[in-house]
């Protein structure tokens, strides 16, 4: 049986305990990066669409609709979860303005009312977390600038075309990346773990841990990107939806390149982002 410290004490070993639960909470809530496949690098007016598979049993858990739009130079994505009967019950916006790998996030889970996300304003940045409707908004402000390396939410997707290169190589350690829920920055590391192919296109997976030396007996997150168009095409790991009983569900999320389109406009973003939230999934 481990040995529990006497209260008001605090030793280094339990120290490191105590991070090391902290980090797992992280791991599970840098889970956005399950819907960075509206991130790639693309035109205006683009749309996509992701089919988010149980890790287990391979059921379809939900759909997510990304749409990828342009206004005044800079450019805006809105991503829909909709349950398996088609009903809308979560809905993020991202926006570059302050940094393609750094922007503003504003997700709304319309089931219980859980938000969190990133605002700028007045030069002025924070981070903010609210468990749900009736609960109140937790913040804290953020430096500017962000950290060498920084990510926030689907900005992964622009880092990793940034840093290609190097993540193919050596990777990078540490990227700082933002977890809501814990109005903070956690450090965590990139590599690439290898080369493959599916439907006569090569793929390369790379690999998000916490770093530090708990990392290796956490959850990880990896992602295959398209060797030649460095488009997304699969995430396996935690989601940042939630189940019944509020824990994350281990996903693997299919990007199909077939059902690209480029013939939408933010007209039509701004229609789907209108549809009231009356999905009520809860992945028993």
């Amino acid at each position: 049986m481990r040995h529990i410290p006497s209260i008001g004490r605090s030793t280094p070993r339990s120290d490191q305990w105590v991070r090391a639960r902290r980090a797992r909470s992280g791991l599970k809530c840098v889970a956005g990066l399950a819907s960075i496949g509206a991130l790639t690098a693309t035109p205006a007016g683009q749309y996509y669409q992701g089919y988010a598979y149980a890790a287990d049993d391979q059921r379809l858990l939900y759909r997510e609709a990304h749409w990828l739009y342009s206004e005044n130079g800079v450019e805006h994505r809105l991503v829909v979860y909709t349950c398996p009967d088609g009903a809308p019950f979560v809905r993020k916006r991202v926006d570059t303005a302050p940094g393609a790998a750094t922007p503003d996030v504003d997700l709304l889970d319309g089931r219980g009312g859980y938000r969190e996300g990133v605002r700028t304003q007045d030069g002025r940045r924070e981070v903010f977390a609210q468990a749900d409707a009736r609960s109140p908004e937790r913040r804290a402000a953020l430096p500017l600038p962000p950290p060498p390396n920084a990510v926030i939410d689907a900005g992964f997707d622009a880092f990793v075309r940034e840093h290609w290169d190097v993540l193919s190589g050596a990777g990078v350690s540490p990227v700082p990346f933002l977890v809501p829920s814990q109005l903070r920055y956690l450090d965590f590391s990139a590599h690439m773990l290898s080369d493959s192919h599916a439907d006569g296109t090569g793929l390369r997976w790379f690999r998000l841990s916490l770093a530090g030396w708990y990392g290796f007996a956490l959850p990880h997150i990896d992602v295959g990107y398209d060797v030649q168009t460095h488009e997304l095409r699969e995430y396996r790991g935690l989601s940042n939806i939630r189940d019944a009983a509020g824990r994350n569900l281990s996903v693997r999320i299919r990007f199909p390149p077939s059902e690209r389109r480029t013939d939408v406009t933010a007209a039509d973003a701004e229609r789907a982002a209108a549809t009231p939230l009356t999905g009520r999934c809860t992945f028993q």
